[in-house]
């Protein structure tokens, strides 16, 4: 950063410079928007950098970024500037006296003809030299024919007007020389082309509420939309019909665009794709309700979760009920509800009545779970690692609830009654005992781990790797 700077005051009290080859050669050209966009750029460019941004100019003129942009690329086909970045916005102001030099010169009688013809195109105005110079360069790089470059601007006139300005006219004969038109004939065949679609427009016209005319790159999109695409003309009314809120071409494109990815043609496969999305962003709205959120926009909530959940396999109803029990349990984010609906889908828990038996059964085992800690004589929340000590004395040492509340009634009173309880029935699993009865007549003559004297015995280091290795696969049954 330097260390002189011009204060806010002396850059009101400055000038903006505006070169006199824009007053002559574009300014005629441009509508208000455009005039205000390039002056206050200029004005812009001796700002310092905290004033210096994009949204000053959107608040200073009106317009939107989406507006600025636009007008920009347009000064960058017609060599005014240089379009650096859009995001963020970025551009650079050229000389135009450097613009206004030709790279290479030409003879003026090699171009007399199409001078003559062109300027015809044009009785309210004269074609500046810079603008000759630009059809010149066109025509020799791209080979396209004069009378062809003739025929693109009367279309262009046609379309536009004749103050249509050169930036668009060889736009659009650059995009018509990607797609093969080279000659008379060949233009002649691409003015075919949109003849042809003329009642095919007017449905799509109607179709999105409009009573204007189309514009050249609405008939570029319809003709991708039936030549490139595939897509039938029912399929596209059906799709400009279905657009919600302000229809557009650009907004008809982009649902086009959507349907052609997933290989969806027909208005059948179209409708079958609005309800299936319809009905995801209901039950988005449902279970963010129900777990307590809210967004505004709900597409990344349906790509990201509500989608992928349906396609495991879960019902709308186990999903708004898994959602209400996330609720419950205190899990307030859709990302803590997806761990909670991949354990479930990892039981195979996939509808309202798989998910309601299990969480059934796990309140009941919590309930059982509850009653030994009373038997010890506390008093607390059943925790994770009780459940693991349930599972373990149930499901692999084969305890009954019957003989596991014995258990806890023995070892009430203890420092540590849960690690007793372990320690009582690990011993009776050890001596076969399996009944209340049994137990009864085995009592709690279990030693405490700090005082029980045994004799060390020693392993190798192989044996108790294999061990440890091997513990996974040892079966209820083997112990």
């Amino acid at each position: 950063m330097g260390f002189a700077k011009f204060s806010s005051d002396f850059l009101i009290e400055s000038f903006t410079l505006v070169d006199n080859l824009f007053i002559n050669e574009h300014l005629p050209y441009c509508d208000e928007k455009q005039l205000k966009v390039y002056v206050y750029g200029l004005y812009m460019c001796t700002l310092p950098q905290n004033g210096n941004t994009t949204e000053a100019m959107c608040n200073a003129l009106g317009l939107t970024e989406a507006e600025i942009i636009e007008i920009y690329r347009g000064f960058e086909d017609a060599g005014l500037c240089r379009l650096i970045s859009t995001s963020p916005l970025e551009v650079s102001y050229l000389s135009l006296k450097g613009s206004a030099q030709p790279p290479k010169k030409y003879k003026s009688e090699k171009w007399h003809d199409f001078n003559r013809e062109l300027q015809s195109l044009f009785p309210e105005r004269m074609i500046t030299p810079n603008e000759f110079n630009e059809y010149y360069n066109f025509l020799d790089s791209n080979k396209l024919d004069r009378d062809a470059m003739l025929m693109i601007v009367q279309y262009c006139i046609n379309l536009k007007g004749d103050s249509v300005r050169y930036p668009y006219i060889l736009t659009v004969a650059r995009n018509w020389v990607a797609d093969g038109v080279k000659t008379v004939a060949d233009v002649e065949n691409k003015l075919d082309e949109y003849e042809a679609q003329t009642d095919d427009m007017r449905a799509v016209l109607s179709a999105l509420g409009r009573k204007t005319g189309a514009e050249l790159e609405e008939k570029q999109m319809l003709l991708k939309w039936t030549r490139s695409w595939g897509f039938e003309m029912p399929a596209v009314l059906a799709a400009a019909k279905s657009l919600k809120g302000g229809k557009s071409f650009k907004k008809l494109d982009r649902k086009l665009d959507e349907f052609y990815r997933m290989s969806v043609f027909t208005a059948e496969e179209m409708a079958d794709c609005d309800r299936y999305r319809e009905r995801m962003q209901e039950l988005a709205v449902k279970i963010n309700r129900n777990i307590g959120v809210f967004y505004e926009s709900l597409d990344h909530i349906v790509e990201v979760y509500t989608i992928p959940w349906t396609n495991k396999g879960f019902s709308d109803d186990a999903l708004v009920t898994i959602a209400h029990y996330c609720f419950l349990s205190g899990i307030r984010s859709l990302d803590g509800m997806n761990s909670v609906v991949n354990k479930f889908f990892a039981q195979g828990l996939l509808t309202v009545e798989a998910i309601d038996d299990f969480i059934s059964v796990q309140v009941g085992q919590d309930e059982r779970i509850k009653a030994v800690i009373e038997a010890c004589g506390r008093s607390r929340n059943v925790t994770a690692s009780d459940r693991d000590f349930y599972r373990t004395w149930t499901a692999s040492w084969g305890f009954d609830d019957d003989v596991i509340l014995l258990a806890a009634e023995m070892c009430a009173g203890k420092p540590y009654p849960t690690s007793a309880v372990n320690r009582l029935l690990s011993e009776w699993k050890s001596k076969g005992v399996k009944t209340v009865e049994a137990a009864r007549k085995q009592g709690a003559a279990v030693s405490s781990p700090e005082s029980k004297n045994f004799a060390e015995r020693t392993y190798t280091d192989d044996q108790l790797q294999a061990v440890f290795t091997s513990i996974d696969s040892i079966k209820d049954t083997d112990l």
